[in-house]
């Protein structure tokens, strides 16, 4: 587990690796908005510095104008959370038809960098689900504690670890 996770970190730094050029760098971009309002349209619209769309949102891109309406709408609510815990349930029941976990958890990501909130969980969605199950960890709800993952990955960042487990969950069910 060590070695894929200083190989996913390595591979991370790298441009050529696709590890690094199909990370999220929409949260990036969103911290340097100026206003909320450009924030969210930007964390909603899922649009790349390069103008293409982030590939975890190209398949609901037709449901994500009701979306971003719906979050601009209570734009207030959303700038009330105090943690990204608070931000994540918030958009997440503010979710209009089509949108699943991952689009809920890739907006609040995004929007909860330019608040200055980050996961201090897991969050499940498909990619990571499948990633825990490889390692036989079987999640109860919508986020699993850090605690519970393995040793070397307890003491990271979560949504480095999210990207880690989405990323590698192949290479997981390799593992003795």
């Amino acid at each position: 587990m060590t070695a894929l996770w200083y190989d996913f970190k390595r591979r991370r730094r790298d441009p050529k690796s696709p590890v690094c050029r199909f990370r999220d760098t929409i949260p990036d971009e969103c911290a340097r908005q100026d206003k909320a309002l450009d924030s969210l349209r930007m964390a909603v619209r899922s649009i790349r510095p390069n103008g293409k769309m982030h590939n975890h949102q190209s398949k609901v891109s037709a449901a994500l104008p009701a979306l971003e309406k719906e979050l601009l709408f209570h734009l207030p609510a959303l700038m009330e959370a105090q943690t990204f815990g608070q931000l994540h349930a918030l958009i997440g029941a503010l979710k209009t038809p089509g949108i699943g976990p991952m689009t809920v958890y890739d907006v609040a990501v995004r929007f909860g960098a330019w608040r200055g909130l980050s996961p201090k969980y897991i969050y499940v969605h498909a990619g990571t689900a499948a990633g825990l199950k490889a390692l036989g960890i079987k999640p109860q709800g919508g986020r699993i504690s850090m605690g519970k993952l393995p040793v070397v990955l307890q003491t990271k960042d979560a949504d480095t670890v999210e990207d880690f487990l989405c990323t590698y969950r192949l290479a997981f069910e390799r593992l003795p």
